[in-house]
C-alpha cells in the first residue's frame, strides 16, 4: 500500500520571494536613521543624498596627488649641502693640481740653473758619478734598462658587475712595495715616477699620484733585475695578489717582461730636511 504526497502549491504566490534572502545579502538595507534623514530631505523638497561621498572621494584624490607631486619635486631637488661638499672638493682639486703643475714648472727652471752652475769654469765641479748616483737615488734622471711593464685594468662593465670590481690604490701600494722589495730600482706609474716621498692615495673615485690623477689603464714600468721582477709577479707574494684580483674581482693584468724600460725623472721633489754639506769647512775645523 503506498501512500501518495501531494504538493500544494499557492498560485498567487510570489516566486522571488524564496530569493529574499540573498537580495538582502546583495543589497543590505539602508540604516533606519540614515533612510529617516533621507525622508525628512525629501519631505523639505531636498535630495534625499547630499553626495558627501562622492566629495570625499574627490578629495582624498586630490590631496593624493598634491602628496605625491610633493614628494616626486622633493626627490628631484639637489641635496644643497652635498652640492656644496662636491663645489668645494672639485675647486680644492683644481687649486692642488694648478699648484702641482706651477712647482713642476719651478723644479724645470732650478734644473736648468743647476746644470748651468755645475758646467762653469768658475765653479769648483763636484765629482760626476757622485752627482749622477745622488740623481739616480733622487729620481731626478731619467733611467733605462732591462725590466718589466704591468698593466692594470677594471673589467668591463656589465649586467653581472659587482661592487669593488676596479682598482684600488690599495692594490698599486702592495704592488710596488712587492717591486722595491724584490730589486726594482725605479718604477712609474703612468709615467709618473715614485720616489721616496711619493703617494699614493684614494680620491673619490680616482687614484691619486702625488697629487697627480690617474686614468686607466694604469702602467707600471719598472726598471730592475728581470727575471728576479718576472718570478715575483707570478710566483712570489706580488703575483699572488694579482692571481686573487683577476679571480675575485676580474681585473685585468698583463705582465710584459722587456729589454728597454724608461722610467721618466720625477717630477715633484723636496728636500725638506737635507743641506749642503761643506767638506772644506770641515777640513779647516780639524785642522785648526
Amino acid at each position: 500500500m503506498r501512500f501518495l504526497s501531494h504538493r500544494v502549491v499557492d498560485p498567487d504566490r510570489d516566486p522571488a520571494e524564496s530569493m529574499a534572502l540573498l537580495n538582502e545579502v546583495m543589497d543590505p538595507p539602508l540604516d533606519p536613521g540614515y533612510s529617516s534623514w533621507a525622508d525628512s530631505r525629501e519631505e523639505a523638497g531636498l535630495p534625499r543624498s547630499t553626495g558627501g561621498r562622492t566629495w570625499l572621494l574627490l578629495i582624498t584624490a586630490i590631496l593624493l596627488g598634491f602628496l605625491l607631486a610633493v614628494a616626486a619635486q622633493t626627490l628631484r631637488t639637489p641635496d644643497p649641502a652635498s652640492a656644496e661638499a662636491r663645489r668645494e672638493l672639485r675647486e680644492r682639486i683644481e687649486a692642488t693640481e694648478q699648484l702641482g703643475d706651477e712647482r713642476v714648472e719651478q723644479i724645470q727652471t732650478l734644473r736648468s740653473e743647476v746644470v748651468a752652475l755645475q758646467n762653469a769654469d768658475d765653479e769648483p765641479q763636484l765629482d760626476q758619478g757622485t752627482v749622477q748616483r745622488a740623481a739616480v737615488n733622487a729620481g731626478a734622471s731619467a733611467l733605462q734598462g732591462p725590466g718589466v711593464i704591468l698593466t692594470l685594468n677594471d673589467p668591463p662593465l656589465s649586467s653581472d658587475s659587482r661592487d669593488g670590481e676596479r682598482v684600488l690604490a690599495r692594490d698599486l701600494q702592495v704592488i710596488v712595495n712587492g717591486l722595491w722589495a724584490n730589486g726594482a730600482e725605479a718604477i712609474s706609474i703612468n709615467d709618473l715616477r715614485l720616489t721616496s716621498t711619493s703617494t699614493i692615495r684614494f680620491a673619490g673615485q680616482a687614484i691619486v699620484v702625488d697629487l697627480r690623477g690617474l686614468a686607466r689603464p694604469y702602467e707600471l714600468k719598472v726598471i730592475g733585475p728581470q727575471d728576479q721582477l718576472t718570478a715575483e709577479l707570478s710566483d712570489g707574494d706580488t703575483g699572488s695578489y694579482l692571481t686573487e684580483l683577476r679571480s675575485d674581482f676580474s681585473i685585468l693584468v698583463s705582465v710584459t717582461p722587456q729589454d728597454e724600460v724608461t722610467v721618466p725623472a720625477g717630477a715633484r721633489l723636496s728636500t725638506r730636511f737635507a743641506e749642503v754639506h761643506d767638506d772644506t769647512t770641515d777640513s779647516t775645523k780639524d785642522d785648526s
